[in-house]
């Protein structure tokens, strides 16, 4: 289990351009000025097996840092067997201080595995970095005379100093990386809430409308089929036949929402409804119990295709609620007046006989039309009046 200080190890595992062309780098620059501290600092000229031997061992140590990217521990370990072998290459006449170039090539192994993204490698680099610091100091006590101790504090202060910059440098990345990681997360986990949130409003709105429908019309029909004479009234055939065609219409709605989730590429099933579908919408939630109205004022605009979407869904929606939480008979009022550069959709209802009190808690559909409208750059207005009355201002389209 991944704890809360750690990251998957996964998101690290690449190349990173930046730290091989450093390693090259300190390869060119720091090598040669080891080899000429080597040759200066010799007291006797190093013979063909010892210089062999130290060249092959400073070599190797600069090329693992071109594999601190794609194998970090592997490298560290690699580096630090090399450091101890050098430690214990004894020259006389030769300290530590004339390794140091070279040295910096082990730093960048310490700085990547200490910003790994598991803690406990980082923690294990420094305490390996600080243990071969030690080591280092050890032997070259054993070579160095007592006049040089003084030297030999500072060059052991000097590494311990080098080891702990290179390892907060590495923690830092780490912690970098880590708030990257979260941000990113916290993105990934917004931008799924905001898709639950709009799959929630879709499928309210499919639902919810066809289903109230087919109640109302269900209603109306036992109604019709119960003051009529005749079992086989044309009213009531009528009203079991909208009854019907609601319940297909829903099925085909739920039917293009769950293709579209199966796959996000696919193309709906059913064009996406608009202000032209307002009328239809009208028509058909018409009962014997709910007489919806429809005025269209002025010459129709192009919309938007999010402000189309909404100017049908707030229409749907209070259709919904009217038929949902007002006593019927009902009468509900719908208008479209077209304006220059918007249009204004409202719906409002005469109050029936009172409520039915089946006021949805959650007001998830008033929530999610609220949002719907907003993001298509209108505002909702809802407020009681005789009845409810819901009014939607949504922008039109500039002419191209």
């Amino acid at each position: 289990m991944m704890s809360d200080g750690e990251l998957p190890a996964g998101r690290f595992r690449r190349t990173v351009p930046g730290e091989i062309v450093t390693a090259a780098i300190m390869m060119v620059l720091a090598l040669p000025l080891t080899v000429v501290g080597l040759l200066q600092a010799a007291p006797e000229p190093l013979s063909p097996g010892q210089f062999t031997w130290l060249i092959s061992l400073l070599v190797l140590l600069h090329v693992t840092g071109f594999f601190c990217s794609r194998r970090p521990i592997a490298a560290f370990v690699g580096g630090s067997a090399l450091m101890l072998l050098l430690a214990f290459t004894i020259v006389p006449g030769i300290g530590s201080a004339a390794l140091l170039p070279s040295s910096v090539a082990y730093l960048l192994l310490l700085w990547r595995l200490a910003s790994s993204p598991n803690r406990r490698h980082s923690l294990g680099a420094l305490t390996t970095g600080l243990i071969g610091v030690g080591v280092i100091t050890a032997v070259s006590a054993v070579q160095t005379s007592l006049s040089d101790r003084m030297t030999l504090m500072f060059e052991a202060v000097s590494l311990v100093a080098a080891v702990l910059a290179a390892w907060a440098l590495g923690a830092l990345a780490r912690q970098s990386r880590l708030a990257e990681y979260r941000r990113a997360q916290e993105s990934m986990q917004h931008a799924v809430s905001e898709e639950r949130a709009r799959i929630s409003r879709d499928l309210h709105d499919v639902v919810s409308h066809s289903l109230t429908v087919m109640i109302a019309q269900a209603e109306a029909a036992r109604v019709v089929a119960g003051s009529s004479v005749s079992r086989n009234s044309p009213e009531a055939d009528a009203a079991f036949e909208r009854v019907a065609e609601t319940g297909r219409e829903a099925m085909r709605g739920l039917r293009s929402m769950i293709h579209t989730l199966g796959d996000p590429d696919a193309s709906p099933l059913a064009p996406v409804s608009g202000v032209d579908a307002i009328a239809g919408l009208v028509e058909h939630a018409n009962s014997a119990e709910h007489t919806i109205d429809l005025t269209v004022r002025g010459d129709p605009r192009r919309l938007a295709p999010d402000a189309d979407l909404a100017s049908f869904r707030v229409v749907q929606e209070a259709v919904t609620n009217a038929i949902k939480h007002v006593r019927p008979p009902t009468r509900i009022d719908v208008g479209v007046e077209w304006h220059a550069a918007e249009v204004v959709i409202t719906v409002s209802d005469d109050g029936g006989r009172g409520s039915l009190h089946r006021d949805d808690p959650n007001g998830t559909g008033l929530i999610g039309l609220v949002e719907r409208v907003r993001r298509a750059g209108g505002v909702l207005d809802v407020r009681k009046e005789h009845g409810w009355r819901v009014r939607a201002i949504l922008p039109v389209e500039e002419p191209s």
